[in-house]
């Protein structure tokens, strides 16, 4: 990795963001709603699945494959940073943990957008007028009648969703990848996306209540409210009282078969990016 540039990083995140937005934005879609929706036990994965198909717009893929750029690019210039190595190394799990609040701000305007836009959705699916046309409109909308701080809503639950994923993220995926190959001599094409599916899958988890919450804040009717209701305790608690343990990880059945099939894939595409582009010079 010493001998990679932060410009093939990049490239490798942005093929990492494509492949992975195409695969699963669909699950993500049904997780979201899951999260936001009072009667989620009542609506169960498939009945929310095959409305989503029948109403829900194109995947952001430009602002998920900028994240991701962001990400990939961020980690691999702090691993060198801490001196760390493609092993069960602590130092990759801080990599990893550094790149949140870098993360963050870009996460946290997609996360609002896309959860906003997913429950506008959700409304026009039931018979009522949408409000948003597409992304560009539901910012320009929000920030006009909240202004521009609105788009940073939730931003210090979604930080700490971030820290807690990407260091445990690349934590295990390095881990897994040099365990497989050098320990069962698995090769490449294996190792890679099933590392990176179980990396994926296990921080997905882990941070899945943070997730929840991040959700229950910005998927909030009136996000202009400045009031109490908009704190994560607050939502944390509201989830813990109304549902219990549940309440904090509604909607992780697709969310974890996501994470997996996602983070394989990403990986996939990371790695293949790399070595192509290694090829090339």
């Amino acid at each position: 990795r010493s001998m990679i540039s932060i410009k093939d990083e990049a490239v490798g995140g942005f093929a990492a963001g494509v492949i992975g937005t195409v695969i699963g934005f669909p699950l993500d879609l049904i997780k979201t709603r899951m999260q936001t929706q009072a009667t989620f036990q009542q609506n169960g994965i498939l009945r929310i699945g095959a409305g989503i198909v029948r109403r829900e717009g194109e995947p952001p893929l430009l602002s998920l494959s900028v994240l991701n750029t962001v990400n990939f690019a961020s980690y691999s210039e702090l691993h060198k940073w801490y001196g760390a190595t493609q092993d069960w190394d602590h130092r990759n799990l801080f990599a990893g943990m550094t790149v949140g609040p870098i993360s963050s701000i870009v996460s946290t305007v997609e996360g609002i957008v896309k959860t906003q836009m997913q429950l506008d959705n959700a409304r026009k699916g039931c018979g009522n007028g949408a409000k948003y046309s597409n992304s560009l409109s539901c910012v320009k909308t929000i920030v006009s009648e909240h202004g521009i701080t609105v788009l940073y809503h939730g931003h210090v639950i979604n930080t700490a969703r971030e820290c807690t994923f990407l260091g445990c993220y690349f934590f295990m995926y390095e881990g897994l990848r040099k365990t497989l190959i050098c320990n069962f001599n698995v090769d490449t094409k294996i190792s890679v996306p099933v590392s990176g599916g179980i990396a994926g899958a296990s921080s997905w988890f882990l941070s899945f209540p943070l997730d929840c919450i991040r959700a229950g804040i910005q998927g909030q009717e009136k996000l202009g409210e400045m009031s109490y209701k908009k704190k994560g305790l607050y939502v944390a608690k509201k989830l813990w009282n109304s549902k219990g343990l549940v309440g904090l990880y509604a909607g992780v059945t697709p969310s974890i078969v996501r994470a997996f099939l996602v983070s394989g894939s990403r990986f996939s595409a990371y790695e293949s990016a790399l070595w192509a582009l290694r090829k090339i010079e």
